[in-house]
């Protein structure tokens, strides 16, 4: 149906085209052959008047005006010769009164011809036929008395109108059409055979789109430099693979996502199975447990309980943070104030040494304070958490060009070579069991476009990260 339009639309349009082009030519042939003639008879005013005119300081001769007449219809047939007073008003001409239908002539296109010496296309008015105005040929007649009046020669009379139509009619005009027609016909012909090969290259396109459609993810169009659709097969393709990539990462965080609901399930049912035995416990050793067993058995519970609502504030806040509505609040601070609050608060009462290293650092930074300060908190506390007691925790800051630099390593287990993979941006990863704290530290550096890293050297863990300084 496109197409069908397209060969209708391109048809009306060369056609349309043609017909103009038969105007212009026409207005164009005729335009130069009035001008030409007109250039070439240019002085045939001014010679009647130089050599015969019948003016003179007595009045007006028409014997010798009858003499100019006889001898331009001698030269010119075509030519008809008027004499003008000086107001342009025609006193004699040859021909009958009758023929005369404006005794008037206009004034200003002769003054125009006699000022610009003939060399201008000008056209003037015909006393014989006032409706079309003819191209002409202009003198003033002047004694020593001033101006006697004009002589005014109309290059082109009716009969030689009639001739000259009638031999555009059968001469001109036919080889104008036969060349129209042949332009027409050489057009469509190469219109519909450039638009024969665009649609076959539509339906190929159509063909690729449909298999796309249809689920076959790498149909790809056939890019060629030359062809006029080589920018949209070029787009469209890369289109195609942005959005196959899109559509693996979608599956792959997806079967991420299960895996972590999977490992969540469980570090959630293991607090509660603990603290629901301790209470059954209760319940059906009544009256047989003494005082201290029943505060035992109550503390092991109500710390299950805090640790399953600690697992559900992660959980929460995790949830916040891949939400697109959220945003991070960047301010400056000092990241080494910070880093010394956290130590003050997480490192009370525990049994392994923790060391600061250039940990006075006054530079500034920008970022979300709580959400570093939540970074700091969870980095420590995993820390604490997976070194032996009266193990080594070393914290320094360091500072590299533009950037300062958190470093928290820890003696213990070495981690996991999956989860160093994960941490060091291999998404593709599960997440593990014990690995939802860095989860959020993850998250959180990640929405700061802050580099995050984790690596296992001289027997000890280390984790670290890089923010940009305000000092820079």
């Amino acid at each position: 149906m496109i197409f069908r339009r397209i060969y209708i639309i391109v048809f009306l349009l060369i056609a349309l085209l043609g017909l103009l082009f038969i105007g212009v030519t026409y207005i164009a042939t005729t335009s130069f052959y009035a001008a030409s003639t007109q250039l070439l008879n240019k002085d045939v005013a001014s010679h009647i008047a130089r050599f015969t005119s019948p003016y003179n300081q007595d009045g007006f001769d028409r014997k010798k005006a009858d003499s100019v007449f006889y001898q331009a219809m001698v030269i010119s047939p075509s030519a008809e010769v008027y004499f003008l007073d000086t107001t342009g008003r025609v006193i004699y001409f040859h021909g009958e009164q009758s023929e005369i239908h404006n005794w008037q002539v206009d004034m200003e296109p002769i003054r125009r011809y006699i000022r610009e010496g003939g060399l201008h296309y000008v056209s003037g008015s015909d006393p014989r036929d006032p409706g079309h105005a003819k191209i002409f040929s202009a003198a003033k007649v002047e004694k020593d008395s001033g101006t006697l009046g004009y002589i005014y020669v109309v290059l082109g009379n009716q009969q030689y109108r009639t001739v000259t139509q009638m031999l555009v009619n059968s001469r001109v005009t036919p080889v104008i059409l036969g060349a129209v027609m042949f332009i027409l016909a050489a057009s469509l012909l190469i219109t519909i055979l450039y638009i024969r090969r665009f649609r076959r290259r539509f339906d190929d396109m159509t063909a690729v789109l449909n298999r796309f459609r249809e689920g076959n993810f790498t149909a790809r169009f056939a890019v060629r430099d030359q062809d006029e659709l080589g920018l949209i097969s070029g787009s469209f393709n890369m289109m195609a693979d942005l959005l196959v990539q899109n559509i693996q990462r979608l599956t792959t965080s997806e079967k991420e996502r299960r895996d972590f609901m999977v490992n969540i399930s469980h570090d959630l049912r293991t607090p509660l199975a603990v603290a629901r035995g301790y209470v059954e416990t209760l319940q059906l050793k009544r009256g047989q447990l003494s005082p201290a067993q029943i505060r035992e058995y109550e503390d092991l519970v109500v710390s299950k309980m805090h640790q399953v609502e600690k697992m559900v504030g992660q959980l929460f806040e995790l949830s916040k943070m891949e939400s697109a509505s959220f945003e991070v609040h960047r301010e400056p601070f000092v990241l080494s104030e910070i880093l010394q609050e956290v130590l003050s608060t997480v490192a009370n009462g525990r049994l392994a040494e923790i060391i600061c290293e250039n940990c006075t650092d006054n530079t500034y930074v920008e970022a979300d304070i709580s959400m570093m300060e939540r970074v700091l908190q969870n980095l420590l506390v995993n820390a604490l958490t997976y070194t032996r007691d009266g193990g080594r925790i070393v914290v320094c800051l360091k500072r590299a060009g533009s950037r300062i630099g958190v470093h928290i390593s820890n003696e213990g287990k070495p981690l996991a070579e999956d989860l160093l993979a994960w941490i060091n941006g291999d998404n593709r990863l599960s997440l593990l069991k014990p690995a939802i704290g860095l989860t959020i530290v993850k998250k959180m550096l990640s929405l700061h476009d802050f580099k995050f890293g984790a690596e296992v050297r001289d027997g000890m863990n280390w984790f670290w990260f890089w923010v940009p300084s305000m000092d820079a």
